[in-house]
């Protein structure tokens, strides 16, 4: 089942990497750059937040008007930068959803993968509530939404003995204070947080490139400048708790959840959120990634060159002290807890050559699933069944899907496939040895489809070496031009692989003209890969400006209003009050001598609310606390329609379903979008209609 949903991943995922490729090129493919895109969106984000920090009022009337200014006044500058702050913050979660998609779909998130995957999956739980503070501070009537809807939702957890939302019913609730919380939250408590997750993500990854490309880095820059300048972000108009609007354009990237609370209860959402989160823990497990053997370490043809450990993509090998009396300083030691067995580590040993014949072929490091001898007479025995005067040998990596289906095209006496577990496993010596000893006329080594390695550096070792840029580097007797990097821009790789094997074969034909040359007409003209660069930046962009606003959610239909009923109260305890003699007093400690002995548990509460003698909401609460002797809390917002409209509300302090002990009946003219407030005043002892 896995294998299928991946299968079907990756081949959805196909033509967007085909046309990024003829975009931007293998080497500038942003897919290949998801991870360290989203951590430069958050740089944009970081630098543009402290622009936007100097200039906000940490107030409840300050926060929109700073924010109106930088918008406006400031709009060449401020009201570019919150554009930026706003399209960065979006854009970066699309990046890290692609991330993940990409991950998942290319099975990177199992066996030694899980420690990078596990400790990715709370990074989403700082980056979207980092997000939602953000739209708390500019204070607008979004802001004021999504406010009351946090609230409400950690209302449903049991961790605060009265409802948090109630504070957002009216501005008299809140205070200054409310500002400064939110301005620590946003700008140092979580981003705190941030920096450590992203730390600890990729703390297993040896040199982990955590910024893209600086032409990526440009681009996206100056586009979403672009953007801002078309489509600044704006605010929804200054708050009135006294009214409500009829819809918001929602930030679909940080707010999808918020629809989802007014439809469904907080307890189904949390329970979304956090089943959505198991599962995503538990990727790496379903199934189990099978055992395969790690990097094995000979000592006896170690020479401590530490070439392994420079190479190995997860940090797995270490160089130690010599532990065997040789003469040299130290030895390659592997973690397996760590190794992913993709044996680049085989093809960076100078020791793996083919060319040894006295000895037993065992290089320093070796790979037992595949080893250099075992790798040597595989392409013997293949040789040996080669025939014609153009005979090609081809390298693939054997976990890749594309070169599973390549392989079957590559059928005739003429060509032979070997296969590898990486395409940087196999040691330059190798390919030298192949085309001196006459194996074959001409080498392919087969990659991942656009360089995008399973194991991230074995394409981009492999050219190095090849280029003679890397050691062990190809020995300069060996012809490149009987060498052909699948992945590489010179290759056809986008026509297939036997279109690349074909090309070579040319070119070994002795054809006039050079594989340069041959695909430089394949290749789009200039004007048509800017079409494609605008068309893939427009494709990303769009879904950044339309899905940060649109489509509006409607908090209320036309003609209708909202009352909501916020209070607490303190119900009658469950039995009478007694006067303690003189003699049980002298029984207890001098600390608990009270006079009167009153049971601390309180009986439940009933609440009625109607509006025209229709019920719109009834309860029995119980009182809150480990004892149950606090006060019962109601809150509850209810949507009717305008007009003129009786409204009742009782309380029972007994939880009896008969009668009750304090009421309130008000006939109210209520306006479209009007918001009134039911309260409970503990001085006067009475309901009371907050109808501002």
């Amino acid at each position: 089942m896995l294998d299928l949903v991946q299968t079907v991943g990756r081949r959805l995922l196909a033509p967007v990497r085909w046309m990024l490729e003829r975009a931007f090129g293998s080497e500038l493919n942003p897919l290949k750059h998801l991870g360290a895109l989203t951590i430069y969106f958050l740089w944009i984000v970081v630098v543009s937040g402290i622009w936007l920090f100097i200039f906000f009022e940490t107030s409840i009337v300050g926060a929109y008007e700073s924010v109106e200014y930088l918008t406006h006044e400031q709009w060449y500058l401020g009201g570019v930068m919150r554009s930026l702050h706003r399209y960065a913050s979006d854009a970066a979660i699309i990046t890290l959803a692609l991330h993940m998609y990409h991950e998942f779909v290319y099975d990177r998130h199992r066996g030694m993968r899980w420690f990078s995957w596990l400790t990715g999956v709370p990074l989403l739980w700082v980056i979207i509530p980092l997000g939602i503070t953000g739209y708390w501070m500019v204070w607008d009537r979004l802001g004021w939404y999504v406010a009351l809807v946090s609230a409400e939702m950690m209302d449903w957890l049991p961790i605060f003995s009265e409802s948090m939302a109630r504070n957002f019913l009216s501005a008299d609730a809140l205070s200054n204070r409310f500002f400064t919380l939110m301005a620590f939250l946003h700008l140092i408590g979580l981003p705190l947080f941030l920096v450590f997750g992203i730390w600890l993500h990729v703390l297993r990854i040896s040199g982990p490139r955590i910024n893209p490309p600086r032409a990526l880095m440009a681009a996206s820059l100056i586009t979403m400048t672009a953007l801002s300048f078309i489509f600044p972000a704006v605010s929804q108009g200054e708050v009135d708790m006294s009214t409500v609007p009829a819809s918001l354009g929602l930030d679909w990237f940080y707010l999808l959840v918020y629809p989802l609370a007014e439809i469904w209860s907080p307890g189904w959402v949390w329970g979304l959120l956090v089943g959505t989160s198991l599962l995503l823990c538990a990727l790496p497990w379903i199934p189990p990634l099978r055992d395969v053997p790690v990097a094995v370490v000979d000592l006896d043809n170690c020479n401590g060159c530490g070439r392994c450990a420079d190479d190995c993509p997860f940090s797995a090998i270490t160089m130690m002290p010599r532990s065997d009396g040789l003469a040299y300083e130290s030895e390659a030691v592997v973690d397996p807890s760590l190794c992913v067995s993709c044996g680049l580590c085989m093809g960076s040993c100078p020791t793996a050559t083919p060319f040894r014949r006295h000895s037993e072929l065992i290089p320093g490091i070796d790979m037992p699933q595949l080893s250099a001898a075992s790798l040597r007479a595989t392409i013997m025995k293949k040789s040996e069944q080669l025939e014609g005067t153009e005979r090609v040998m081809v390298f693939g990596c054997r976990g890749n899907e594309d070169w599973k289906r390549s392989k079957a095209a590559l059928g005739g006496s003429d060509t032979a496939a070997v296969d590898l577990i990486c395409v940087g496993q196999l040691p330059p010596p190798f390919v030298d040895f192949v085309l001196s000893r006459d194996l074959a006329d001409g080498v392919v080594l087969a990659g991942c489809p656009g360089g995008d390695c399973q194991y991230r550096l074995g394409a981009e070792w492999t050219a190095l070496r090849m280029a003679r840029e890397r050691d062990p580097q190809l020995r300069k007797r060996v012809d490149s031009s009987r060498l052909a990097l699948a992945w590489d821009e010179r290759w056809p790789a986008n026509k297939g692989l036997a279109a690349v094997v074909n090309t070579l074969r040319q070119s070994l034909g002795g054809g006039s003209e050079s594989p340069r040359q041959k695909t430089d007409g394949r290749r789009l003209s200039k004007p048509a890969r800017w079409a494609l660069l605008t068309l893939a930046y427009a494709a990303f962009l769009a879904p950044v400006a339309v899905f940060s606003v649109w489509p509006r959610f409607g908090l209320l239909d036309d003609g209708e209003a909202m009352v909501s009923l916020s209070f607490s109260y303190d119900g009658q305890r469950i039995g009478e009050c007694r006067q303690l003699t003189q003699e049980e007093l002298q029984k207890l400690p001098p600390n608990m001598r009270k006079p009167i002995d009153c049971p601390r548990e309180r009986m439940p509460v009933r609440v009625l609310f109607t509006a025209d003698g229709r019920p719109l909401y009834e309860a029995t609460l119980q009182p809150t606390g480990l004892w149950g002797d606090g006060s019962a809390n109601v809150y509850q917002r209810l949507t009717l329609s305008a007009g003129q409209t009786e409204l009742f509300i009782g309380l029972n302090e007994r939880g009896e379903a008969e009668g009750f002990d304090h009421t309130l009946r008000q006939v109210v003219d209520l306006a479209p979008g009007q918001h009134v407030v039911v309260e409970y005043d503990e001085r006067d002892e009475a309901f009371v209609l907050r109808l501002e």
